[in-house]
């Protein structure tokens, strides 16, 4: 079975709710070993139990310690490309058809903490692995992420979602969608 390695945090039931509770979590993680995981369970772990994760790998530097204090200066390799649709009109199940008739079939697709489903509108976000390349810099993968939201999204991802060492969080609200043939992106093209 193929394996993800990533960095992961603790699993939670909500998501952190102060800018402090935040950065705790963030600094704890971006410290903390790279973890080598079945797909399966890594899926699990972020759709089920609410684990929260980064889509990259980062050196594990303290932000403290860096001349600006920026998680880019510390980000090593991206391994992960999500993207977050916050009060969307478009379901999740819609959306995951919509990249997987473009060619772009998400690895899995699950609601978000934020979700509410007694109204018409979706919080959740997609996912895709990515291929390995150490020669891909930080800018080159913002860059992409960006292009690949414009392109293929129609203006529904959420803007703060382009950010290559975002912070991710899980859910307990269970996978929507999970691709049958899920395409690996690369981030040269």
């Amino acid at each position: 079975m193929t394996k993800v390695l990533c960095q992961l945090g603790k699993p939670r039931v909500a998501k952190p709710q102060t800018l402090q509770e935040y950065g705790q979590l963030r600094d704890v993680m971006i410290q903390s070993p790279w973890v080598y995981l079945d797909q399966e369970e890594f899926i699990d772990l972020v759709s089920n139990q609410g684990t929260p994760f980064y889509s990259c790998l980062f050196n594990g530097h303290d932000l403290l310690t860096e001349a600006d204090g920026h998680q880019k200066n510390c980000w090593r390799q991206q391994t992960i490309v999500a993207l977050d649709f916050d009060k969307c009109p478009v379901g999740p199940l819609t959306m995951s058809e919509h990249f997987t008739a473009r060619g772009y079939e998400p690895w899995f697709t699950y609601r978000t903490f934020s979700d509410s489903e007694t109204n018409l509108h979706y919080s959740y976000r997609l996912v895709w692995r990515v291929e390995d390349d150490l020669n891909v810099s930080y800018d080159e993968v913002r860059q992409f992420i960006k292009g690949f939201a414009e392109k293929h999204a129609n203006g529904f991802a959420d803007k703060h979602s382009m950010d290559a060492s975002r912070l991710w969080q899980g859910s307990t609200k269970g996978v929507v969608y999970k691709g049958k043939n899920p395409v690996t992106l690369c981030l040269r093209g």
